[in-house]
């Protein structure tokens, strides 16, 4: 143990100031990565509609007898 209080608290206050640091970049890391996991997830669900709304269309089509295509 330091002999010297001055030092102690200080080492203390250091230590207890990186340990905060650490907690906050994990918590950082962690929302990142839920960031990630939402962009992904709405893309995907994007593509999913987009796919949808393209096969009723040719649903339609195909009903309908109509070319949306037509030249």
């Amino acid at each position: 143990m330091i002999s010297y209080p001055y030092l102690y608290e200080k080492s203390m206050a250091e230590r207890q100031a990186q340990i905060q640091h650490d907690m906050q970049q994990s918590r950082m890391l962690a929302h990142a990565g839920q960031r990630r996991m939402l962009m992904r997830h709405t893309v995907g669900r994007l593509g999913t509609l987009l796919i949808e709304l393209g096969s009723q269309l040719q649903r339609i089509e195909q009903r309908d007898g109509v070319s949306l295509h037509s030249s």
